[in-house]
C-alpha cells in the first residue's frame, strides 16, 4: 500500500475498557503499548495520524496530535466526530485502539471506494459490521451532530443516513478485537506462535 498523503488515520482511544482492568490502548505487546504498535504499523501509509481520546495526559507520550472528545462518555460516535472535525483531510480511516493487527491489502480495498461513498465499512457474517475499522468522510460531520443531538449514539444509525459501502471481510484470520482480557491473551499466544 502506497502512502496516502491526503488521508488521515484516526485512532479511537477513548473507550472505558470496562472488561479490562485499565486502558486497552496501553496494554503491552512486544515491549510497547498496543496504541504504539498500531501507530508504528500505519504511520508509513497515512498523511496524518490523530488520537481521539477522553484524556490528553494519558497519551501525551505519543508523537501525534491528541483530540479530546468534546463531550465525554458518549461513545465512539463522538470520538469519530471529534476526529473528523480535527482532521485536515476529507478521507479518514478510523481504527479502534484494541485492533492490534492491520491488513494493508484490505485497507487499500476499502480505500478504493472512498471517492464514491461517505462510509466504507467491513461486514462479516450476517450484518456484523466493523465500524471501528472503516473509512469516514469529513462531510459526515453535520449528520453525526444531528444523531448525537437526538441521543442516537449507535454508529449503524449513521450508515442509513449517507452513502455507505459494505465490504465483505473474508480471510480475516489477521483481525483481532481485544475487547476482553481473554481475547488479549489469545492474541498474544497466537502472536508468539507465529514468531516461533
Amino acid at each position: 500500500m502506497k502512502k496516502q498523503k491526503n488521508t488521515s488515520a484516526i485512532i479511537l482511544a477513548g473507550g472505558k475498557s470496562a472488561r479490562i482492568n485499565g486502558n486497552k490502548a496501553l496494554l503491552p505487546v512486544s515491549g510497547i503499548t498496543i496504541i504504539e504498535k498500531i501507530i508504528n504499523d500505519i504511520e508509513p501509509y497515512f498523511g496524518e495520524i490523530l488520537i481521539s481520546a477522553q484524556s490528553r495526559e494519558l497519551f501525551d507520550f505519543l508523537p501525534h496530535r491528541i483530540v479530546v472528545d468534546e463531550k465525554l462518555n458518549t461513545g465512539p460516535l463522538m470520538g469519530i466526530l471529534s476526529g473528523l472535525r480535527a482532521s485536515k483531510n476529507a478521507v479518514n480511516f478510523v481504527i479502534a485502539c484494541d485492533i492490534p493487527g492491520v491488513n494493508f491489502d484490505f485497507i487499500e480495498k476499502l480505500n478504493s471506494y472512498t471517492d464514491e461513498y461517505d462510509i466504507v465499512v467491513p461486514v462479516s457474517g450476517k450484518n456484523k459490521f466493523e465500524p471501528l475499522f472503516a473509512f469516514y468522510n469529513k462531510n459526515l460531520i453535520p449528520r453525526i451532530e444531528e444523531l448525537l443531538i437526538q441521543k442516537q449514539n449507535k454508529i449503524s444509525k449513521l450508515f442509513l443516513k449517507c452513502q455507505t459501502k459494505y465490504i465483505p471481510m473474508e480471510n480475516n484470520g489477521w483481525y483481532y478485537n481485544l475487547n476482553s482480557i481473554e481475547n488479549y491473551k489469545i492474541y498474544l499466544e497466537n502472536m508468539n506462535k507465529n514468531q516461533d
